[in-house]
Formats: structure tokens, C-alpha cells, sequence
């Protein structure tokens, strides 16, 4: 396993530059954080669905300026070997076609939880498109909640679509979830039950988004002008 080696100079630059990368190539990024209020006091379990290539630094991102936690993520081996700077954020690896390698992995994860940090987590383990289903969901968060019935569990969904505009948006909702240990469920169970859940709240995201309310939404980034409102903006001083 690779192990986190975090450092808060590279993640101040980073998210300064993420932050101009994210205005360059989406109109507008929201939120729709549905946690309740204050600070948990048991480790918290982050459980996000994985469609894109933007996710793994979306999770950051919103740990940077939202969450604002000690924060860990889970990723694959492949892309820590391929992006090492993940380290220096609080990535660490897991090989999921490696039994020890991934037992090592989820006791890290269960350390960080047990000393009340939070942990990240792409169930499906891979990316997978949007709009697949069912999802892929490993059982990696049902074996960690099951242990450790006192954390705190989160769903995120990511929902990248293209709207009226030039660019994309990415819509992102963060909602608590209760996790029921009293209805002695097997492991099985509670996977699938968290892979259900998952499912619904992306369904839910996707028809809010089509229905076009989004009113439950603050604008947390605000793109750069784009190519048709710099032609309209010169239209009009004429």
C-alpha cells in the first residue's frame, strides 16, 4: 500500500490552482450540502459515486473549502503510481485484485476513522458512465461501518451535465446517511442497501437537474466568461 504523505504548502497551491482549472473548463459548479449541522465526533465515512476523471480532485476540492476535515481518499494503485502528487493530499492507495493489499488498505481507512478523521471513498472502485445501472459498490464501506457502527456515514453524488452554456456544470449534492446496524443485515445486505441508496439520491440529482429546479443549489464556483457572452457583451455596445 501507498501510504499518504500529506503536505498543507502543496495543498494551498493546488487548490489555487484547481481552482482556475475548474473555472476554465465548467461555467459553473454548485452545491447542495444537506448535512446537518455541527461538527461529528466519531470518524466520518464519505461515500461519492465515480463518473469522471474530475472526481478524484472534485473530492479535495470540497474537502478544501466545504467539509473541511482531516481528510483521507481511497484510491487505486494504478492512479497513485501514475499521479504520486496524490500523496501529498491524504490519498492512499488500494489494490483491489490484491486480498492482502486491499485488507491492508481498509485498516488504514479504519485507523483514520478510529481516530476520528475522515475517510473518503469511490464504492464502485472504478469509473463507471453516469448514467450505468446498477452501480458497481465494493463492499470495502459496509465491512468499515459494520466494524465501526459509531462513524458517521455521508453520500455524495457528482452529476456533470451540459445545460444552456458554452461549458458544462457540475452539480454536486452532500447528504448524511443513517446506517441501521440493528437489523443484524449481512455484509451483502448492507452493501447492497448503501449501493440503493447511492443510486437514488444520483436518480434524484439527475431529475432535479432535468426538471431544471435547482433551487436547492448555491453557486460555489463561477466559471470564466464564456465565448458566446464575450460575443454578447460586444453586441451590445454597438
Amino acid at each position: 500500500m501507498i501510504e499518504p504523505k500529506k503536505s498543507k504548502r502543496f495543498q494551498r497551491i493546488l487548490a489555487h490552482y484547481l481552482t482556475y482549472q475548474l473555472k476554465k473548463h465548467f461555467y459553473r459548479v454548485w452545491i447542495d450540502d444537506r448535512r446537518e449541522a455541527g461538527k461529528s465526533s466519531s470518524g466520518h465515512l464519505i461515500l461519492a459515486n465515480h463518473s469522471s476523471w474530475w472526481d478524484g480532485l472534485m473530492v479535495f476540492y470540497l474537502n478544501h473549502y466545504v467539509v473541511k476535515e482531516d481528510s483521507y481518499a481511497m484510491m487505486s494503485q494504478k492512479g497513485m503510481e501514475d499521479f504520486s502528487f496524490f500523496r501529498k493530499i491524504g490519498a492512499f492507495s488500494v489494490n483491489p485484485d490484491s486480498p492482502k493489499d486491499l485488507v491492508t488498505s481498509l485498516k488504514f481507512a479504519e485507523k483514520c476513522l478510529q481516530e476520528k478523521k475522515t475517510v473518503w471513498i469511490f464504492p464502485q472502485g472504478k469509473e463507471e458512465h453516469l448514467e450505468k445501472r446498477p452501480i458497481s459498490f465494493m463492499s470495502g464501506p459496509s465491512f468499515l461501518s459494520e466494524r465501526n457502527p459509531e462513524i458517521s456515514v455521508s453520500l455524495v453524488t457528482f452529476y456533470y451535465t451540459f445545460r444552456h452554456d458554452q461549458r458544462p456544470e457540475l452539480f454536486i449534492r452532500i447528504c448524511d446517511e443513517r446506517v441501521d446496524h440493528n437489523q443484524h443485515q449481512s455484509r451483502k445486505e448492507l452493501t447492497d442497501i448503501l449501493r440503493t441508496v447511492m443510486e437514488k439520491k444520483i436518480e434524484s440529482l439527475k431529475a432535479d437537474i432535468i426538471n431544471e429546479d435547482i433551487t436547492s443549489f448555491d453557486l460555489l464556483l463561477k466559471g470564466f466568461p464564456t465565448n458566446s457572452e464575450w460575443l454578447t457583451f460586444w453586441k451590445r455596445r454597438k
